[in-house]
């Protein structure tokens, strides 16, 4: 049994993923998501058979529960797309413990898990696509603990790309900048006093189109877009400290406290 395994398939990019491998003749789309409904209304939008999970990925029971139908069934992995995953931008002394190690769990505890559950059942020709962020090329003031779980993404799935290699199991990173999805309504409060502006707002269909492409092609990065590409080129020739200098200008925040 031919299958994909996709996070966050409920909304935004992971719901976009989906509707692209509906064309790839698979036998089952594993679509994982906190929301019950949305997983309702990607399976009436799709062709292919969708087995739903609404699921936690913050809690270890949540893994646990995809390893055992994983352990039990036995299917050929096509795809893996580690999709889900949330911000919260603002001062750290805003932001409570719970929510930051909360981030961590998804963004990054939950992407390792469900890789070396799914590597196993993986043959050659599968695929891996991680979703990391511009943010992870560089240090984000008031998105300490986003932008630095997007760091781990990034490192991680460019050495795993190299260790998958024999195996032929290839694995595409993908960077998307400022992209127009439900992200901002939980990493932005109602009272916002830290983004201020937002260079660019990409389409996630084609974001998500480009991150398509890139991972039949093999390569191991996917960035979509002229500023995310500049800003990228400019975080590796730049001092750390004065590309945090300028995001601080940018959302005119140097001097300013955020209450």
């Amino acid at each position: 049994m031919k299958i994909a395994i996709i996070t966050g398939a409920g909304s935004g990019m992971g719901k976009d993923f989906a509707k692209l491998l509906d064309s790839e003749k698979l036998d089952e789309i594993w679509a994982i998501s906190l929301d019950s409904e949305e997983l309702d209304d990607l399976e009436f939008m799709l062709q292919t058979k969708v087995k739903k999970f609404a699921l936690d990925l913050s809690k270890q029971k949540s893994i646990d529960n995809i390893t055992e139908q994983l352990n039990s069934e036995k299917p050929n992995i096509k795809w893996l797309v580690n999709a889900a995953g949330f911000g919260k931008f603002n001062s750290c002394q805003n932001i409570k413990t719970e929510t930051s190690l909360n981030m961590i769990d998804v963004n990054i505890k939950a992407i390792v898990s469900l890789t070396d559950a799914s590597v196993p059942f993986m043959k050659k020709g599968s695929k891996i696509v991680n979703f990391s962020s511009v943010a992870g090329f560089q240090p984000v003031p008031y998105a300490n603990i986003y932008a630095a779980t997007k760091s781990f993404i990034l490192s991680y799935s460019r050495a795993l790309n190299f260790e998958l290699l024999s195996k032929g199991i290839s694995v595409t990173c993908v960077c998307p900048f400022w992209t127009k999805t439900e992200f901002f309504e939980r990493a932005v409060d109602k009272d916002n006093k830290v983004i201020k502006k937002y260079v660019v707002m990409y389409d996630s269909k084609k974001v998500v189109q480009k991150a398509y492409r890139d991972s039949l092609n093999k390569k191991l990065l996917s960035i979509y877009g002229f500023v995310a590409n500049a800003q990228v080129f400019l975080t590796k020739i730049l001092p750390a400290s004065l590309v945090c200098k300028i995001w601080l200008k940018q959302q005119r925040l140097p001097k300013k406290k955020v209450k």
